[in-house]
């Protein structure tokens, strides 16, 4: 980096995910000087697909879309998605192999938990019928449920999972969960390999995906395994709407074969983060409560993903090693060593 050559500093979001300002204040903020001396240069853009010719000369990327220019980018050393999850950066496969991917494993871990306890309490506690009750000024005692003493089962123990069996012990309940392999995780009282699913479906009172989309998991939820669960109990999805056989969940539902189930996360992903449209089937199914794969953003996203993107900003400048580098990329030898700087 020099006086003639600033860091050219990338942040792509569109509104349904954030604000660019958001993060641009996060880098004011940590780099003052930096921004003042002209040595950093931050440029925000809503739409990952029409970034301008001008910014091919970009350095670093934040953003939580996929940036189409990226292999014009000649200069690009490292991008953050500003998500846990990285598989669309995956799917799309075009990140040159030298340029690392950032991400936050269970950086979605305490708002998604949040809001799966909140999905949870509403399909023991009827607050949806109640509510629509009230609109309609009804005044009819329903009997609701406890969480106490029932079993929750949890594909998927990474960041958010272990996020959610801490806040259902608090509940007294019964926390099973899936994983690669046996380990000792607090709160958790029994694990199963991911190969053992059929036997936390079997068990839950509250079964929760928690886990990535990959080629194991697309269609995790099929007929065979609706059928396993208990006609009393419950699905929530807070992970990817790919997990789930949509089908086979409507099917589930509208014959009694579970209690009922909450869908924040959808099939289709244009617009981001996932959309359902009015005129889909799924709005019909009896005891959904459908969100608008919200689970994850709240007030702390922006401030809780920036902290790490501005941090390794500043590692970057140091030539020091990025934190959370995504698996299979920037695979490079040296990345991280001062050779690699501006």
């Amino acid at each position: 980096m020099t006086a003639t050559m600033p860091l050219n500093i990338l942040v792509v979001l569109q509104p349904e995910l954030g604000t660019p300002e958001e993060y641009e204040q996060l880098i004011k903020e940590r780099f003052p000087d930096e921004i003042n001396r002209g040595e950093i240069c931050v440029r925000l853009s809503r739409d990952g697909a029409s970034v301008p010719d001008k910014y091919l000369d970009t350095h670093i990327i934040g953003s939580g879309m996929i940036v189409t220019k990226v292999p014009r980018m000649k200069e690009l050393k490292w991008i953050m998605t500003f998500s846990s999850g990285y598989d669309h950066w995956q799917k799309w496969g075009k990140i040159p192999n030298h340029v690392p991917l950032i991400h936050l494993p269970g950086g979605s871990g305490i708002p998604v938990a949040e809001f799966t306890l909140g999905l949870m309490l509403n399909l023991a506690k009827k607050y949806n019928t109640l509510w629509d009750n009230q609109k309609k000024k009804k005044f009819i005692r329903i009997r609701g449920e406890e969480l106490y003493g029932k079993t929750i089962g949890i594909v998927g123990l990474g960041g958010i999972g272990r996020e959610i069996a801490k806040r259902t012990k608090a509940f007294n309940m019964r926390v099973i969960g899936t994983d690669i392999r046996i380990m000792s995780i607090p709160y958790v009282d029994q694990m199963y390999l991911n190969s053992e699913i059929d036997e936390v479906v079997k068990q839950s009172d509250y079964l929760v995906l928690c886990c990535p989309e990959t080629p194991e998991t697309l269609g995790l939820m099929n007929e065979e395994r609706f059928r396993l669960m208990k006609k009393s109990a419950y699905l929530i999805n807070c992970a990817r709407g790919s997990l789930i056989i949509k089908e086979a969940l409507i099917k589930a539902l509208n014959e009694g074969q579970i209690a009922g189930a909450a869908n924040d996360t959808q099939w289709i992903k244009s617009p981001l983060p996932s959309y359902l449209p009015p005129d889909d089937e799924l709005w019909n199914a009896k005891n959904l409560i459908i969100t608008s794969h919200v689970s994850s953003w709240t007030d702390m996203y922006a401030r809780r993903f920036g902290e790490i993107f501005v941090e390794n900003i500043a590692r970057f400048l140091k030539g020091e090693p990025l934190l959370h580098v995504a698996p299979g990329f920037g695979e490079s030898k040296g990345f991280g060593k001062k050779a690699h700087r501006i």
